[in-house]
């Protein structure tokens, strides 16, 4: 899967994202229905969900009872409101892990989903703007590969151009980041930016193996560690400036890495003649850390967050029935697990800020 193709919380500056409960079931119990809603600076409330036609209520036309689906609703502060089927979606192929955000300067709506088959699945991305879907596929190359834990996160960079004339002009462009753990016959974390400012286009987009950009990459057989220590890539901005920090484990190596992702910024004069220029949107990566893959995080844990302090230093969180855990990276090794339960006066909000307030003084 290196050819050409078309993954934390996710709040980008000026909007807030409301995360419906992950998943409900259907009224008959017969295939769970999986929402996401957002709030736009404007006003707007948009609603995505996925799940059977039937239960939907979307059944019709070319769309069978027993298709899967993804329904998306616009509520704009005028009352209008908009409601449709996303195109392509109508099939018998199985739509989880929906995300969404919302890009104010190139006004995008973007959604990312998994699709699940039973040989492989894999990342599909939508984004809708000035009233039109457009989509891009993350295929695998060859079966028996499966996507894990997508996440993404939206940043904007400042870049100089130059007109015709050799004029500097300075802007900003938005970068999407998608992040996925990908099992096939290595596991390994993926990364691929888009451009929101440009065209997407399948052809355009670059899948880069993470362990690979930092020396490693190795076969991955067998880990002593649980999956869930592992299978759980995150992103996180480090500041206004539109770097990114990617925190990833290398089988190969046995290693924990976070690294910090730019790119190019002095861009010239666009066109085909400029090399930098078509070196635009080719990440830049440098490592901030590398310590041994944590021992701390529980088996059984389907969804682990990373947060990165000032100094880079991860700590890995999760949540179980009665508390939240983590493991911190103190500068030489992983802490034992640690955890703080909860109840009526500590929710898991409020441990989670403790958390995030901890890790973030390193």
């Amino acid at each position: 899967m290196t050819r050409h193709l078309l993954s934390a919380v996710l709040l980008a500056a000026g909007l807030f994202a409301v995360a419906a409960p992950s998943a409900r079931a259907a009224e008959n119990g017969s295939q769970p229905i999986e929402e996401r809603s957002l709030l736009t600076p404007d006003g707007t409330l948009y609603e995505v969900r996925a799940g059977l036609a039937t239960d939907l209520g979307a059944a019709g036309g070319s769309i069978n009872p027993s298709d899967f689906v993804i329904e998306w609703t616009s509520r704009r502060q005028d009352g209008t409101i908009a409601i449709g089927l996303l195109p392509g979606t109508g099939n018998r192929i199985v739509k989880r892990n929906l995300d969404l955000a919302y890009d104010e300067l190139t006004g995008s709506l973007v959604l990312l989903w998994k699709e699940e088959m039973t040989v492989l699945n894999y990342l599909r991305l939508a984004v809708f703007r000035n009233g039109v879907w457009s989509q891009a596929d993350f295929l695998p190359s060859f079966v028996f590969t499966f996507a894990y834990n997508p996440r993404m996160l939206l940043s904007h960079q400042t870049v100089q151009t130059q007109d015709a004339d050799g004029n500097s002009i300075s802007q900003t462009r938005s970068v999407l980041s998608l992040i996925w753990w990908e099992e096939s016959n290595n596991g390994r974390a993926r990364y691929a930016p888009i451009f929101l400012d440009e065209t997407i286009s399948s052809s355009d987009v670059v899948v880069y193996d993470l362990p690979s950009l930092v020396g490693g990459g190795g076969p991955t057989l067998t880990s002593d560690h649980a999956p869930s220590a592992y299978m759980n890539p995150a992103l996180q901005l480090e500041g206004i400036g539109g770097a990114l920090l990617a925190s990833f484990a290398d089988l190969g190596s046995d290693k924990q890495y976070v690294v910090r992702i730019i790119f190019p910024s002095d861009l010239g004069k666009p066109g085909p003649g400029n090399v930098t220029w078509q070196r635009r949107r080719i990440p830049v990566v440098g490592v901030a850390f590398s310590g041994r893959i944590s021992d701390g995080v529980p088996g059984g844990i389907d969804r682990v967050t990373t947060m990165i302090g000032a100094s880079y230093r991860p700590t890995l969180v999760w949540r179980t029935d009665s508390a939240l855990g983590f493991t911190r990276f103190d500068g030489k090794t992983w802490s034992s697990a640690r955890t703080i339960p909860l109840d009526s006066s500590m929710t898991y909000d409020r441990a989670l800020r403790l958390v995030q307030e901890m890790a973030t003084r390193d």
